[in-house]
């Protein structure tokens, strides 16, 4: 196996990611990455993926070839919380044809972390698709669920548990939580404990036509700047996934 690359910082891992894609590397692909990798959707699906040969196995273009797609080209990131071991990126792509077209857009938040020597994505947290504009109804609307979650968690912690979408994803530096239902969910947040739980300074900072993700500050067991991706459901917003960079 050829030696795998050391990037000294996040968007270096980030960048490498759309040129392996494009080149059609799955090792080249796996090696952007920090294991295990996880990709969460605002539907709520989430794709783990233990070790870089399991996601090298499963590099499929079929199906973005199929639509005419020749190459990926990533938007500039901006960091939105930073440690010396985690960062949240604000990033995105836009999907090419073999005219050099654009066929079609996507923001995602990229969580890079740095486990040991290098920087990879530990996960992504998609949006579904984005429309040209950010959905600042939508934003406010995911927000306000946030809100009422964590004022839930600290009063009625298992009603809280119920504006989730299961699995729900937590991202840890070298470390992916999969929360499998209610139960699990009002365990990792409370301990059966009665605690008290503020998000503040909530707000969208990206939004697509199927999730919105969400900043906050959040105070309690844990404390630190939360990011926090919300899906669309025939339930309303539900929470996906979240990180925390203490």
């Amino acid at each position: 196996m050829a030696d795998i690359p050391t990037f000294a910082e996040p968007e270096d891992a980030y960048f490498e990611f759309f040129r392996a894609d494009s080149a059609k590397e799955p090792m080249g692909w796996a090696n952007v990455m920090s294991y295990p990798h996880v990709r969460v959707s605002a539907r709520g699906r989430a794709a783990l993926y233990p070790t870089r040969q399991d996601y090298a196995a499963a590099a499929d273009w079929s199906g973005r070839e199929a639509t005419g797609w020749v190459r990926s080209e990533g938007i500039p990131p901006v960091r939105l919380h930073e440690s010396p071991n985690k960062v949240h990126l604000l990033g995105g792509w836009t999907r090419f044809n073999k005219d050099d077209e654009p066929i079609l857009e996507n923001r995602v938040t990229y969580i890079l972390t740095k486990p040991a020597d290098s920087w990879g994505i530990q996960a992504r947290f998609g949006t579904y698709s984005w429309p040209g504009t950010d959905d600042d109804a939508a934003g406010s609307e995911a927000c306000a669920e946030l809100a009422r979650l964590y004022a839930e968690l600290t009063a009625v912690p298992e009603r809280a548990a119920e504006r989730c979408i299961y699995p729900m994803t937590v991202v840890e530096v070298g470390a992916v939580r999969q929360l499998a239902d209610a139960g699990e969910f009002v365990a990792a947040h409370s301990g059966g404990e009665a605690v008290e739980w503020t998000a503040s300074e909530i707000k969208a900072v990206q939004a697509g036509s199927r999730g919105v993700v969400v900043s906050a500050m959040l105070n309690g067991p844990s404390v630190g700047k939360g990011l926090f991706l919300l899906g669309r459901t025939d339930q309303g917003w539900k929470l996906a996934g979240t990180s925390l960079i203490r």
